[in-house]
């Protein structure tokens, strides 16, 4: 599992280029390159091994586009998956330049994989963001978060409400900048940084 990248793609070829697969957690850059950049992620995934979600900072128009794009909402083997969250800095940002209105699921698409979650209870979560409460602690408390005190988006109260409903075993994720692990009842939250990465089981038990 491999974290924010930020348009990378040097160092993302240099993490995957011994893997034998693997998934990258959003804010792939998807969006901000060129078509010849955009080329060179496809022949890169082209395998199939290769694969990410979306985030933010990433055009999900253009990411259902992509080959090695796995969609919100997907279900591999107990490992479910969403993209997708809010951005602090939308307001510097120029909308559908370098910013996406859809950035995050709507109320009704969030709501939808909460009822989906809550029925499959997956074993393992991988998304861009984390439960509100989860990036109060790990973030916002800790002083490590670029906004003060927590804003609250929908992403996070969505995913706050599955992890009430049911604890998986793990959930990671990236966005917010820092390798960090905790416990949150009984589900470990592990938060990939920038160019950082973690070798990850994700086959069926």
């Amino acid at each position: 599992l491999i974290g924010d990248i930020h348009g990378d793609i040097r160092g993302y070829k240099e993490i995957i280029k011994d893997a034998k697969s693997s998934i990258q957690v959003g804010d792939f850059g998807i969006g901000f390159g060129s078509d010849l950049w955009h080329d060179n992620i496809n022949r890169a995934h082209a395998t199939g091994n290769h694969r990410f979600i979306r985030g933010n900072h990433d055009n999900p128009g253009k990411c259902k586009s992509m080959t090695g794009y796995i969609k919100d909402g997907t279900l591999e083997n107990d490992v479910m998956f969403i993209g997708g969250a809010w951005s602090i800095d939308r307001g510097y940002r120029t909308e559908n330049v370098d910013w996406w209105a859809d950035e995050e699921l709507s109320i009704s698409e969030l709501n939808t994989l909460v009822d989906v979650y809550c029925t499959m209870k997956p074993r393992i979560m991988i998304t861009h963001d984390c439960p509100e409460e989860v990036s109060k602690t790990m973030f916002v408390n800790a002083g490590l978060a670029m906004h003060n005190p927590a804003v609250r988006t929908r992403t996070g109260q969505a995913f706050q409400a599955m992890i009430e409903n049911h604890k998986p075993d793990a959930w990671y994720f990236g966005h917010w900048h820092h390798t960090l692990s905790t416990y949150y009842g009984r589900t470990q939250f592990c938060c990939l940084g920038i160019n950082d990465y973690v070798d990850v089981d994700l086959g069926a038990d």
